[in-house]
């Protein structure tokens, strides 16, 4: 989706969302690429936001991350953040 059908809560929240997951919570991102693709990076990265997921960034490429829904607010996106960090907690990498 390009930034112009974007909702604007969406594109105001995004540097900020972005910027605390990478800092504080890389361990969720890396654990939801391990459960939906299967890939094991440590340094995976989450890149870009579309309200029913994100994009993380891993060894140059893109991976869709979904949420189990479309969100319509922050505090959605949150919860479903939230959400992957709990159910994907048995695919963290341990080194």
């Amino acid at each position: 989706m390009t930034d112009d059908k974007k909702p604007i809560w969406l594109l105001d929240a995004a540097p900020r969302i972005i910027s605390h997951m990478n800092k504080d919570h890389s361990n969720s991102i890396v654990s939801a690429l391990h459960a939906q693709h299967r890939i094991k990076d440590p340094d995976a990265k989450m890149e870009a936001l579309e309200a029913n997921g994100y994009y993380a960034l891993s060894r140059g490429n893109r991976y869709f991350l979904a949420f189990e829904k479309t969100c319509s607010n922050p505090a959605e996106y949150k919860d479903e953040l939230v959400k992957h960090a709990r159910d994907y907690r048995a695919f963290e990498l341990h080194s």
